[in-house]
C-alpha cells in the first residue's frame, strides 16, 4: 500500500458580508466556534480553525481562517476588519472564496474584487444553491466559467447543512493542494484562538441575537476574568458601548434586557465549555471608542503600521 502523503496548511475563508463564511466552518469542525449572525460584518477577527482530514492519499491539518466580510466602508472599525481579511489572505497557502450561488451579477463583481488581491491557488464555493432552481445554478456556475483558468474548483453546497461527499470533496481538495508538511498543531486542537476570545465571539453573537439597531455594531466584549471551580466554570465580561444611551437599553428596565441577554450568552459558553458555566455580565461606555485609533486599540483592536 501506498504511503500517505503528510500536508498541512494555512487556508483563509474569505467572501462578501452574509455569505456563509463563519456557517461553513461551524459545520466543519462540528462546533460553533465562529460567530454566526444574520446581520452584516459580525466577525470583526481572524480565528484559526483547525480540520484534520485523512484519505488513502493524504494525512492532512488544514487550518481554516476565518475572515470578516469584503465590504466597502469609510468607518474606522471596518477598516481593521478589511485589514484582518486582507492580511490572512496573504498570510495563507490557499484561499476559499465563499459566494452566494445567484444569478445577480453582482456576486461576479465580489469575486473580481477578490481576485485583485489573491495570487495564489483557491477554490470557490457556491453557497446557499437551495435558493436557486437547477436551470438557475446552471447559469450561475456558467457565469464563473469565464474564471476557470483561476480556481482550482468550484463547489455548490448547502453550508448550513452539508452533507459528508461534500465535506469530503472540499477538504480532500484542498488537502492536495497544500504543502508537503508535518502537523502544526496536536491532533486533538480545534482551534489556536484563545479561549477566552471564543468566549468573547459567543457573548458578542448573543448581542447581535438579542438587541437591534446600531448597538451590535456600536458594542464590544471584553473578558475580565476566567476562573475555573471543580464544577463551574466562572466568566466576568465587560459589553463596551459608544454612548451613555446604549448603556441603558443593554441594561433595560430592571435589568431585564441584561439579564435575557446573560441567559443567551451564558448557554452559547457552556456549549462551548462543555460545562456548567456563571456568567457575570457588566456595562461599560467608551464615548466613540469605535472611531478613534486609540480607543479601538484599548479595545482590543490594533492597526497595522
Amino acid at each position: 500500500m501506498k504511503e500517505q502523503i503528510i500536508t498541512s496548511g494555512f487556508i483563509s475563508v474569505v467572501g462578501r458580508t452574509n455569505a456563509g463564511k463563519s456557517t461553513l466552518l461551524n459545520n466543519l469542525v462540528k462546533s460553533p466556534l465562529a460567530l454566526v449572525s444574520k446581520k452584516v460584518n459580525a466577525t470583526r477577527k481572524r480565528m484559526d480553525i483547525i480540520v484534520p482530514f485523512e484519505n488513502e492519499h493524504y494525512s492532512s491539518q488544514l487550518i481554516f481562517i476565518d475572515t470578516p466580510g469584503l465590504h466597502e466602508s469609510n468607518k474606522l472599525l471596518n477598516e481593521y476588519m478589511l485589514q484582518e481579511a486582507y492580511k490572512a489572505i496573504g498570510d495563507s497557502d490557499i484561499s476559499v472564496f465563499v459566494a452566494v450561488a445567484s444569478i445577480n451579477p453582482k456576486e461576479i463583481l465580489h469575486y473580481e474584487h477578490f481576485l485583485k488581491h489573491c495570487n495564489h491557488k483557491h477554490v470557490v464555493v457556491l453557497n446557499k444553491i437551495d435558493m436557486l432552481s437547477q436551470q438557475e445554478l446552471l447559469h450561475c456556475l456558467q457565469s464563473y466559467k469565464q474564471y476557470q483558468e483561476c480556481y482550482i474548483s468550484i463547489i455548490p453546497m448547502k453550508a448550513k447543512e452539508l452533507d459528508s461527499y461534500t465535506i469530503k470533496t472540499l477538504l480532500a481538495t484542498l488537502a492536495k493542494y497544500l504543502p508537503i508538511h508535518p502537523h502544526f498543531y496536536e491532533h486533538d486542537m480545534v482551534s489556536t484562538t484563545l479561549m477566552r476570545d471564543i468566549y468573547k465571539e459567543a457573548i458578542r453573537e448573543a448581542i447581535f441575537e438579542r438587541l437591534s439597531d446600531e448597538i451590535p455594531y456600536e458594542s464590544d466584549v471584553k473578558i475580565l476574568k476566567i476562573t475555573e471551580k471543580p464544577a463551574i466554570l466562572y466568566i466576568k465580561a465587560q459589553i463596551i458601548v459608544a454612548k451613555d444611551t446604549q448603556k441603558a437599553m443593554v441594561i433595560g428596565k430592571n435589568g431585564a434586557t441584561i439579564k435575557s441577554l446573560g441567559s443567551i450568552a451564558r448557554q452559547k459558553c457552556e456549549l462551548l465549555a462543555e460545562q456548567k458555566v456563571f456568567l457575570e455580565l457588566v456595562v461599560r461606555t467608551i464615548k466613540g471608542w469605535n472611531i478613534n485609533k486609540q480607543t479601538l486599540k484599548q479595545v482590543g483592536y490594533d492597526f497595522e503600521a
